[in-house]
């Protein structure tokens, strides 16, 4: 297995795990979102070439933290203390901004929030859970849903309080609601930073180049060019 792994890498073909988190991330022929195109471009600059693959973000995790996992790069993943240990942190792909989304309320703190919301809406495995811990809510009140595009809709159908996860994905799900509800929306609670990541075990020389060219593109401008593409959601 290591020595298929190496051949490929030094061959200059890498897979890339790209969980779907709009816009940051999606799956379309030519569009990738911000942190799949920047993360391509850089890719293809470093000197390889990109095997995409995608599944269920949780089950990409997975792949990817796995003990046979050789030079397997995914993207956006959220850099927190529990997954530190797991992944090999290349560089980041872009900043993600969380809020609370509610038809009722507008909070100003995971204080508020955590009283006066019985049940917040997140997507099952993300950092979104991992936050709302941390910030002292019961599990009780914490609504884990894997089909995270129906997080909108199920908000919209009050199966929740509210919805707690990133902004722009939100916003992006809004505008694929007829009609679309009028919604509540918190201040910035709970920001993290998203990495292109590797397998623990990784080529070093893989992580240079591609660390390389990230920091490159956010210096000749291509990473705000890439950006700009897609509008901001904030």
């Amino acid at each position: 297995m290591m020595l298929l792994s190496c051949a490929r890498v030094a061959a200059g073909e890498v897979t890339l795990y790209l969980m779907e988190v709009p816009p940051l991330t999606f799956n379309e022929p030519g569009r990738k979102g911000i942190a799949g195109d920047l993360t391509l471009e850089a890719i293809k600059r470093a000197g390889y070439t990109a095997r995409i693959v995608v599944v269920p973000n949780n089950r990409a995790m997975a792949m990817v933290q796995s003990a046979e996992a050789r030079d397997t790069l995914i993207i956006p993943l959220a850099r927190q203390k529990e997954r530190e240990p797991h992944y090999n942190w290349i560089a980041p792909v872009a900043k993600v901004n969380r809020a609370f989304f509610s038809l009722d309320r507008k909070v100003g703190s995971f204080d508020e929030a955590r009283a006066g919301f019985r049940l917040v809406g997140v997507a099952r495995g993300t950092a979104g859970v991992n936050i709302l811990r941390e910030q002292g809510f019961a599990e009780s009140q914490i609504y884990e849903i894997n089909d995270t595009s129906a997080g909108a809709r199920m908000l919209a159908l009050r199966r929740f309080d509210a919805w707690y996860g990133p902004t722009r994905q939100f916003h992006e799900w809004m505008r694929g609601l007829d009609p679309a509800p009028q919604v509540q929306v918190s201040a910035v609670l709970g920001t993290t930073v998203n990495y292109l990541a590797c397998s623990k075990t990784c080529d070093p020389v893989l992580s240079a180049r591609l660390a390389g060219a990230l920091d490159k593109m956010n210096r000749d401008g291509s990473a705000k060019a890439i950006e700009a593409r897609y509008g901001r959601g904030d």
